[in-house]
C-alpha cells in the first residue's frame, strides 16, 4: 500500500447518493505543496495529496483505521548506542515526564478517517491518534480542508 502515486477509485460510489460529513480541500500557502494530514494510503510513509486538489469536495465513509507501532523502550533496543536515546515505556513510566510519555503514546498509533472524493478517489485523514471521540468530524478540520455539512 505504500508509496502510492494516485488514489485509488472507488467503484460504482456515485458520490452525490453518497451519505456522511462532507469537506472542501482548502487553498494551500503558495510555500506548500502537500496537504500535510491527508494521505494516499493507510501509512505515515505513504504519499501525500498535491495542490491539484485545491477546491475538491468529499466525503468521510465512516471507518477509522488504527495501525499500531511498538513502543520504543530503552530495554529492548538492540544496541547500546541505540539505548542512548530512547526511554521506557511499561514500569519504568515513573522515570519519563507526563510530556514524554503523551508523545512517545501519539508516536505509538496513526489513525486516519476514510474518505471518497468528488472524483471517486479514496483519501486518508490523519486524526489525533489520542483523541477518545474519534468519530467527531471536528477531529479533521484543519488548514487542509473545512467541513461543510
Amino acid at each position: 500500500m505504500n508509496f502510492r502515486t494516485t488514489p485509488l477509485t472507488m467503484e460504482n460510489c456515485q458520490y452525490q447518493n453518497r451519505s456522511g460529513i462532507e469537506f472542501k480541500l482548502n487553498q494551500l500557502d503558495s510555500n506548500v505543496s502537500t496537504y500535510s494530514h491527508i494521505y494516499l494510503s493507510q501509512s505515515r510513509a505513504s504519499r501525500h495529496l498535491t495542490t491539484n486538489y485545491v477546491g475538491l469536495k468529499g466525503r468521510l465513509t465512516g471507518q477509522t483505521f488504527v495501525r499500531d507501532y511498538p513502543k520504543e523502550t530503552f530495554w529492548r533496543s538492540p544496541n547500546i548506542f541505540e539505548r542512548t536515546s530512547m526511554y521506557d515505556d511499561g514500569y519504568d513510566d515513573l522515570y519519563i515526564s507526563s510530556k514524554q510519555k503523551e508523545t512517545r503514546d501519539r508516536k505509538a498509533k496513526f489513525v486516519v478517517k476514510e474518505a471518497v472524493l468528488e472524483n471517486c478517489q479514496i483519501i486518508y485523514i490523519s486524526i489525533d491518534s489520542l483523541a477518545k471521540d474519534r468519530d467527531n468530524p471536528s477531529l479533521i478540520e484543519s488548514a487542509d480542508l473545512s467541513i461543510i455539512k
